[in-house]
């Protein structure tokens, strides 16, 4: 241990700060359950639930940090920058097959724990219909996609940081133009992969949802219904695509167990986070964001302190990413706990223009309670879980909130 080392410490206190803060979180918010003694009304399954998402999430969180310092203070940082080196390749093919090794590490790492969310918690309660083939389908399918789609832009950061002096801007550049491309991409061709996409029936339904876009001038390429049920009974729907190819998918658990009005009223709710330009503002911010931290990056990679915090004796653009990222998580986990401040903002606001959109906020209300109900949802979960955590305000917190506009 140096602790003269700046870096190190940050690296060492920003863990295990993240770690309490997170242990503290789950044990508030297992305080707010209901009591077990009064859960004569149905609220039984949601106690179990949720104490048991608790409690994996706790032990998934302590085993990922006791191996990541055991792995740190054994030298396993080092003896990884060295195999790397010993096979021979030059430094961007290094760096390639660095992240490469610890990316593919990671996955085997967690694969013991997200088996056990999907066949352990998520079978036990009637959630889970992943079959093995599934889940091993998906992940590799994941693997794959991410080699394709992921290893060739990281070669380019790599290659800019090595070799232009600017690298942190055009970098900036790089991966803006990619994350839009991206996200044009994904609901094209890469999400079809894993979900089967049917256009949705013509019908009472598929007329209620065009009507309703049209009426609030929201244009709409097609309307498809996703086969979730496949993999969950868990209900959902999103919107994707931009300017005037917008494409809806609702899952088909969301159209067995909600009517027409609240299906409407969730798909008014997420036409009202484009009219209130959500998502743009959430793409800017989140590009501003990549800026700062390729900015950070190019003054960390000049560092050697940065290397030795994680005793690694030679400097190289590939393992410097990579322990820049660890240095740099409790920056991002407090960026992150601004962005989520500002979605729950936001779902205050979508929430207003359904129930405007609707001519009633109740539609909204009952589909947000079926919604809550029937996935086991938290019903009043502890504000600093909230804080570091939810997208959305909890539930009771919406609700009264369109009540008090009906």
């Amino acid at each position: 241990m140096d602790l003269q080392n700046p870096w190190f410490v940050i690296a060492i206190f920003g863990a295990l700060v993240s770690y309490h803060a997170e242990l503290i979180a789950e044990f508030l918010n297992l305080s707010r359950l209901p009591k077990r003694s009064a859960a004569e009304d149905g609220n039984e399954n949601l106690i179990e639930y949720n104490s048991a998402i608790a409690k994996a999430d706790v032990v998934r969180s302590s085993a990922m940090l006791a191996l990541l310092l055991a792995f740190w203070f054994v030298g396993g940082f080092g003896w990884l920058d060295q195999w790397t080196r010993s096979l021979g390749y030059s430094p961007l093919i290094t760096g390639v097959i660095l992240i490469a090794a610890l990316t593919l590490a990671q996955n085997l790492v967690s694969l013991p724990f997200d088996v056990y969310h999907t066949f352990g918690i998520e079978a036990k309660f009637g959630f889970n219909r992943t079959t093995p083939g599934t889940f091993i389908g998906d992940r590799m399918k994941s693997l794959v996609i991410g080699g394709i789609v992921g290893l060739p832009i990281i070669s380019l950061i790599l290659w800019m940081f090595e070799k232009l002096p600017q690298a942190a801007l055009y970098s900036w550049i790089t991966l803006t133009v990619f994350s839009i491309f991206l996200s044009w991409l994904a609901p094209r061709f890469i999400m079809p992969l894993f979900l089967k996409f049917e256009p949705l029936p013509p019908g009472a339904l598929r007329e209620r949802i065009l009507s309703l876009a049209q009426k609030l001038a929201f244009p709409v390429a097609e309307v498809s219904v996703v086969d979730g049920s496949r993999r969950s009974t868990k209900a959902n729907a999103f919107f994707a695509g931009f300017g005037k190819n917008k494409r809806i998918a609702l899952f088909d658990t969301l159209i067995q167990t909600h009517n027409e009005d609240e299906i409407a009223a969730v798909l008014a709710h997420e036409i009202g986070h484009f009219k209130k330009k959500h998502v743009i503002q959430q793409m800017v911010f989140g590009f501003l964001q990549m800026g700062v931290i390729l900015g950070l990056l190019h003054y960390a990679l000049r560092s050697p302190q940065l290397f030795s915090a994680f005793g690694v004796r030679q400097m190289s653009v590939g393992m410097g990413l990579v322990l820049f990222m660890m240095v740099v998580g409790p920056l991002l986990s407090l960026i992150e706990i601004v962005q989520l401040m500002i979605s729950r903002r936001f779902e205050y606001q979508a929430d207003a223009y359904a129930a405007e959109a609707m001519g009633s906020s109740q539609p909204l209300v009952t589909a947000l309670g079926k919604l809550s109900h029937d996935h086991l949802s938290h019903p009043s979960p502890h504000p600093f879980y909230v804080w570091l955590h939810h997208s959305h305000p909890p539930l009771s917190q919406r609700l009264a909130a369109l009540i008090s506009k009906a």
